[in-house]
């Protein structure tokens, strides 16, 4: 029997979603800092992935009268160091595999809407290396973490989500968030 391969995928750890972005998610730079220092040992994983969001002209989902739900503040800018990978990430670049960039030109919460520079999607990335389990990481746990771990679950890979490797916009809504992702059979992980 083929043994279980496993990837380790990073959702937009990005500073745009730290502390001093314009779209600040509160602890995004220490969960940036505590995935790098979980990176810094070996976890045993066959491949790390990171997505960003990747923003050139994503339409209604920017606005300057956003609703928080469906539109947003500008935010993740392509080309600009806000939309680049954290610091701390980029520190541990040898230990990252691939990179998926997403909401080019439209909204885009699930790292499996997004695309390598070789225009693979996270789903041909992650069947390529024959995985068969996904953790899912980052910012922010009650969208685009959530997002990418329902469409991995989704997907028929078996998937985890790390609570303490991520942070949420709406911390007092993560049990209702966790039970949603385990509704689609996401292991909630805390």
């Amino acid at each position: 029997m083929a043994r279980s391969k496993r990837a380790l995928v990073i959702v937009d750890v990005q500073p745009t979603f730290c502390e001093e972005g314009s779209l600040p998610v509160s602890g995004g730079d220490t969960v940036a800092r505590e995935i790098a220092d979980f990176l810094s040992q070996d976890q045993g994983y066959d491949c790390v992935i990171t997505t960003q969001d990747w923003h050139i002209d994503p339409g209604p989902h920017f606005s300057e009268n956003p609703d928080y739900k469906d539109s947003w503040p500008d935010h993740g800018v392509a080309g600009t160091s806000e939309a680049d990978l954290h610091p701390e990430l980029a520190n541990i670049h040898e230990k990252i595999n691939y990179s998926v960039k997403k909401g080019m030109f439209q909204a885009a919460y699930s790292g499996f809407e997004g695309f390598d520079d070789h225009k693979r999607s996270l789903k041909q990335i992650l069947d390529s290396e024959s995985i068969t389990h996904v953790d899912v990481v980052g910012l922010a746990f009650d969208h685009c973490v959530k997002a990418t771990a329902i469409d991995s679950a989704q997907n028929n890979f078996n998937t985890r989500v790390f609570v303490n490797l991520s942070a949420a916009v709406s911390p007092e809504l993560n049990m209702e968030v966790s039970n949603e992702m385990r509704s689609h059979g996401v292991e909630v992980i805390h």
